[in-house]
């Protein structure tokens, strides 16, 4: 069972590294906040693993120890690891399907590999395992059927995903990744090691223009399946309100892509938050 000290690693992991979803947690109902937040938490470690090694070959260890963790869980037995402990809970209260958490792991393969994606619909696939699998299990912990969830989640998926990469470019280069669609940087002479070089935002101002619109509209397609759902499960979705507030600071003149992390201001951070949810 989860213990207070797991929760709190839960807490302390979301809100370090996913503010956006750690204000959803905070703002859904008392009973289902500790499974919301073990669930970004969970996320969290995932994200994080690329930056904690050196050999991507060190960060697939790390992802096989999340599948071997997972095949043992059954809510009962710890795992003497916070996050994975609270976890456990969560897929033992809400009957969260493993099989899209695996997929959550599988997918952050491709953040270990850094090449790029070879087409927008690649990156899509992605975004749909990653991004898409935590909006489907965060609807199903706040009530709503996964498979009836699923169409919202990856439209979300494409919407917040497309946006946090824009977002990240300069870390993602710094880190010496390249998530974006290589076609797309083909179609505009743009070769990924000007990217790693931090060079070439000019050229990529197309390139963001046309992932900006893609978002928008996978965002709206996304309001239209939400409003098919219970109304406690779109609550899961409030991370949608940023898309747009934050496209308005990556569309800004003066915004560098490859040199400055687009942001906004934490009160309307929670503000839209708190008003969506």
């Amino acid at each position: 069972m989860t213990s207070p000290e797991d929760i709190q690693t839960s807490i302390e992991t979301a809100r370090g590294h996913d503010t956006d979803r750690y204000l959803t947690a905070l703002m859904a109902p008392r009973r289902v906040r500790a499974s919301l937040m073990a669930l970004y938490a969970f996320n969290c470690e995932l994200a994080r693993i690329p930056g904690l090694v050196t050999e991507p070959a060190l960060g697939e260890i790390r992802l096989q120890w999340w599948r071997d963790v997972l095949g043992h869980m059954d809510g009962k037995v710890t795992m003497a690891a916070p996050v994975a402990d609270a976890l456990g809970t969560a897929i033992a209260t809400h009957d969260l399907p493993k099989p899209l958490l695996l997929g959550m792991i599988d997918a952050r393969s491709a953040d270990l590999d850094g090449g790029g994606f070879p087409d927008l619909q690649a990156l899509k696939a992605y975004l749909y395992k990653s991004e898409g699998a935590l909006f489907a299990l965060s609807a199903r912990i706040l009530g709503a059927d996964t498979s009836q969830a699923g169409r919202a989640a990856n439209e979300a998926a494409v919407a917040c995903g497309l946006t946090n990469l824009m977002r990240v470019l300069p870390r993602d280069s710094a880190a010496g990744r390249v998530m974006l669609p290589l076609s797309m940087l083909d179609a505009h002479a743009i070769r990924p090691e000007q990217i790693l070089a931090g060079k070439g935002d000019a050229e990529l101002k197309p390139v963001l223009a046309e992932l900006a619109g893609v978002a928008r509209t996978a965002r709206d397609t996304a309001f239209q399946h939400i409003a098919e759902l219970k109304p406690s499960a779109r609550r899961a979705f409030a991370p949608l309100a940023l898309v747009e507030p934050y496209l308005d600071v990556l569309e800004k003149p003066d915004h560098r892509a490859l040199q400055d992390i687009a942001d906004i201001n934490p009160l309307v951070r929670f503000w839209k938050i708190w008003r969506t949810a």
